[in-house]
This record gives structure tokens, sequence and C-alpha cells, in this order.
């Protein structure tokens, strides 16, 4: 399930402000066009993005669907599908045509939850088919295709917390401390969808999940080696260079176009804080990770704001844009107690060590 897996991440697990209690609560709101991806990773697998749901042994007769259109509609979800479907019959070695149907299936569908709070489904409620003319089906055969075939298939459509967790671990274990590997498994395993609900914009999600927060551990942490460093720069590299090119690659228009320099010199900004934050002992008040997230974010938020309108599924950026930068790193730290991460040069140093660890024993 990869386009669940970052928005489950990075609003998930990044937007608690109840980081003290042992069960957290977040709202994940799901934006429509990040279903859709979904649903055509999962069905419109055909070219073109087109779903073949139905043929006969012939190959005479064929129903498909393209071009799925998502929407809330009362509190539930609404696809619009494109349909093209042939009757026919094979006489003398070839297909002879006898209908031919083009219109627009909608279904309204349920945004339910399974009992154990795993599994997001669709149940479809109802089924409705027009031509291009807004004139209501009346093929009987093809009415009965709709709702017996091709409703089920669309209903079919699930988000499964079941098959991401493991994808979940992978990417945040190598930046998690190895005494706090257990911690992770557990908190990711008692990840639950404890409601749902569909409004115009979204689908809302509460996501659950346990966390035990550990004394805080002010030790200061050694700054890195020549060797650490030199990997780390490595790293941080390849970070940037990939950082960059998906910054230039971001679909803005108007003016949004015109601040992606603004989003590239903020990334180099990250870099030289953060390696002086791993490098070099700092005065107290003076921590330059926590700097450069206090003096950046204030630049920062407000683009992040409006990029959110434009990228499907990035809704959460908009919480996060509205918390003041002192207040983003309580939150920040809040989430990542309970896995000895803390926004800081002393919680950077813990990550890229434990981060350069993970690479190094996969590598070796």
């Amino acid at each position: 399930m990869p386009q669940i897996r970052p928005l489950l991440i990075a609003i998930g697990l990044l937007l608690s402000g109840t980081g003290l209690a042992r069960e957290i609560n977040v709202p994940v709101p799901m934006d429509y066009r990040l279903i859709r991806n979904v649903l055509l990773n999962q069905l419109f697998t055909g070219p073109g993005q087109t779903a073949r749901l139905w043929q006969d042994g012939k190959q005479c007769s064929f129903l498909d669907l393209s071009n799925p259109q998502i929407a809330g509609v009362n509190g539930q979800v609404k696809i619009d599908n494109n349909v093209h479907a042939q009757f026919g019959a094979k006489m003398a070695g070839k297909c002879m045509t006898l209908v031919k149907w083009s219109g627009i299936l909608e279904t309204l569908q349920k945004p339910t939850l399974d009992k154990t709070g795993n599994v997001l489904s669709f149940p479809v409620t109802s089924t409705n088919a027009f031509d291009g003319n807004g004139q209501k089906l009346d093929i009987n055969q093809l009415q009965d295709l709709l709702q017996q075939v091709v409703a089920p298939r669309l209903a079919d459509l699930k988000i499964d917390l079941n098959e991401s967790r493991g994808d979940i671990v992978k990417t945040l274990l190598p930046y998690v401390p190895a005494e706090d590997s257990e911690q992770l498994h557990d908190s990711v395993n008692s990840l639950r969808f404890n409601s749902v609900k569909a409004d115009s914009n979204a689908i809302v999600l509460n996501l659950g999940f346990v966390a035990n927060v550990k004394p805080t551990d002010n030790a200061p942490v050694a700054a890195l080696n020549a060797d650490e460093l030199q990997q780390w720069q490595t790293v941080w590299q390849n970070w940037q260079a990939s950082l960059d090119k998906g910054i230039d690659q971001i679909p803005l228009t108007g003016d949004l176009a015109d601040n992606r320099d603004t989003l590239h010199t903020v990334l180099q900004k990250a870099g030289r804080a953060f390696e002086q934050g791993l490098s070099s002992d700092h005065e107290d008040g003076n921590d330059p990770v926590r700097v450069f997230i206090s003096e950046s974010w204030d630049e920062l938020a407000p683009l992040l704001r409006e990029v959110s309108k434009q990228l499907p599924g990035a809704e959460g950026l908009r919480y996060l844009t509205l918390i003041a930068a002192t207040d983003l790193m309580y939150e920040l730290e809040s989430i990542g107690s309970p896995f000895g991460l803390e926004i800081s040069a002393n919680g950077l140093r813990k990550i890229a060590r434990s981060y350069i660890s993970h690479r190094t024993g996969q590598n070796g």
C-alpha cells in the first residue's frame, strides 16, 4: 500500500499532541485523489488505467471501466466511472456486435471499518447508470452485469493496515536506536483505525496507537567522529539530491512555481545546520538544529500551507503549518519520545548513528 504508508508516517505519527498519554489518537485526512490512486492501483491496471471487469469466452462481449472520479456526498463516497460495454456473437469466426453502450456508472459507497479497526472498506449502497444524455440505462442484461459483477469489484477497494505494518517499520527502523526498536514494533502493531467519516473534501480517519513514554535522557551525546561524519555527509548528499529532484517535480502552478528556490534554500540551510549539530558542541540555548527549525519555520510554513492545497494527500501539512515553531518541536518530541527521539543536536546524533549503523550492517 505505497500511497498510504507516507501518509500514516508523516501525518499520523507526527501530529499527535498527546505524547504523555498511553493511547494516542490522531485525525488523519485522506484526500479523495489519494483514494483514487489506491483504486487505480488495485483495480484499474489495464492499458490507459482501464479495468476490464467482464468478458465472454469468445471475447465478443466485454465491459470496461475507466477514468474513475471520486467525491464525498452526504457522508458517502461517490465514484463515477466511464463505462464501455459491448455484447456480440461469433459468426463465421468473426464477432458481430449486437449491442454497444457507453455512459457513466455512479456508485455510492459507505466508508466502513471492520471490527478490528485494521481494514477500511467501501461497500456499495447504490448504483445508477446513465448514458451521455443523462438517460438511465434500460438494458437489462447490462444492468444485471453492473449489479452482480461490477459493483462487487468496486466494493473490493480496501485500505488494510495489516498490509502496511511491515513497510512502516522498515521505513522508520533505521532512525530508531536499537534499544527502542521493540517499542517501535509494538506501537506499529497497535495501529488501529478508530473511526471514519466522509466529508466533501476528504475521508477523515481517526488513527490510534499505543506508546509507552520513557523518562527523558538529557545526557549529552558525543559529536560524530571523522569517520561517522564522512558517512553522514554521503547519506545527506544522496538525500539532498533526491529531495532537490522531488522539489523540481512538484506540480506547482502560479506564484507557487516561483517558490521552488525557497524550498531548495531551506534544504541547504538544513544540511548546514544538521552538520553543525552533529560535528561540534554548542552553548545552551544555541542548539543549531532547534535554531534552524525556529528560524526557517516562519518562512516555510506559509509555502507548505499553499502547497498542501495542490498535492494529493498533503492535507496534513495544513495542521503542521498552523503550529508555531516552538510548539511544533514540542509536538514532534511528544510523539518521538517513546522511541528515544528528540528535536535537537543530541537527538540528531542518535538518529544519525542509528541510521549509519543500520546502513553499515545492511551493506556489510
